[in-house]
């Protein structure tokens, strides 16, 4: 496996470069524990944007830049099909690999995947920022010290318009490419919240239609998900502006989170367009029997979910960070995943043990 030298910033490259492998750039290529070092995109023009846009070389071909010595991993944001045949290549070559959600949607893609990264040996990093986001933080420390009382009930849902832009050809409007739609897309992220704060659920029922004027796809999800001692319920919609909410109700208190989505991609300002609500009763009354409900706003400390991903990934590629969102957490979030695409296709409860033992 190629070895960076034990100080200074770890070496990366970013392969793919559309929109949001952009996007991840502008959030760390100026940190002082990474250096982008090089870039690869079949597309000349693209590639040649992206290298003078954020200060770094750029290779002509995937087996260029994986052959270089000076490069330790790599960011990878390609569609969704061609991330096992890259992550193959980057193993074989000693890279290691941080890759965008969902790790793949294909239960052969996904045994590559858990081949390559265990015969290499590699740090394996799967980008899941949402659960970086101060107020999901937040809802896991008020579950943590209890202060919230029993959870009962989450509600999270995560839109956008998407649905409206896509043409045929587009790989979004491709049910094999992109199956469930906005479930792939956005609800994966809520998917992997969910697990953050209670687990991986244990059944999943679902309703979806579609209604995109260009493209077959599914535009609409809903999800029933029972965990533990939790209900979920989980909405994916690409016919509506942008909405990113979870509503957590517990015995003692009630949560209310709401992200301006138009900020989700400036994430050095994501969590200052965001804002959490408390509702619990209010103990401070005259009457001791009267149950008053108050409404407060909770601070946030404002993080950067993008950028905290690759930091974590360079740390960890130097053994100085533990991987939160690994190869078996991204996983176990594609087992849910498929689990609803099955409620919705069968039309009957779906146990998660059911594609979760298929992805092993």
């Amino acid at each position: 496996m190629t070895q960076g030298t034990s100080g200074g910033p770890t070496r990366l490259a970013a392969v793919g470069l559309g929109r949001w492998a952009r996007i991840m750039a502008s959030a760390y290529y100026q940190s002082d524990d990474v250096e982008l070092v090089s870039c690869f995109s079949r597309n000349p023009e693209r590639r040649a944007r992206f290298a003078a846009d954020y200060g770094c070389g750029e290779d002509a071909s995937l087996e260029a830049l994986l052959a270089r010595d000076d490069i330790e991993g790599v960011v990878i944001t390609v569609p969704n099909d061609q991330h096992a045949t890259v992550i193959e290549a980057a193993a074989r070559a000693g890279k290691h690999v941080y890759v965008e959600k969902p790790v793949a949607v294909d239960v052969v893609d996904i045994k590559r995947i858990r081949a390559a990264v265990a015969e290499s040996g590699i740090v394996f990093a799967c980008g899941h920022s949402a659960r970086r986001l101060a107020g999901v933080r937040e809802m896991r420390r008020c579950l943590d010290s209890g202060e919230i009382g029993t959870p009962s009930m989450v509600e999270v849902v995560f839109s956008n318009e998407r649905g409206l832009e896509l043409n045929e050809g587009d790989w979004r409007g491709d049910p094999e490419r992109a199956p469930g739609g906005p479930l792939t897309q956005l609800g994966i992220h809520h998917i992997d919240n969910l697990n953050f704060l209670f687990g991986v659920p244990r059944r999943v029922m679902a309703m979806g239609r579609q209604g995109a004027p260009r493209v077959s796809n599914t535009m609409v999800v809903g999800a029933l998900l029972e965990f533990d001692d939790v209900i979920g319920f989980l909405g994916n919609d690409w016919l509506t502006p942008g909405a990113f909410t979870m509503d957590l109700y517990a015995t003692e208190a009630r949560l209310r989170y709401e992200l301006d989505f138009s900020w989700w991609s400036d994430s050095a300002d994501t969590d200052a367009h965001s804002r959490l609500i408390k509702v619990e009763f209010d103990s401070h009354g005259d009457d001791p029997d009267a149950r008053v409900l108050s409404e407060r706003p909770v601070q946030l400390d404002a993080r950067n979910h993008l950028r905290e991903e690759i930091v974590e990934f360079a740390l960890a590629i130097r053994g100085c960070a533990e991987i939160e969102v690994d190869l078996e957490t991204a996983i176990a979030n594609v087992a849910v995943m498929r689990a609803t695409l099955r409620a919705l296709d069968e039309k009957r409860t779906v146990e998660v043990a059911e594609t979760m033992s298929e992805l092993s």
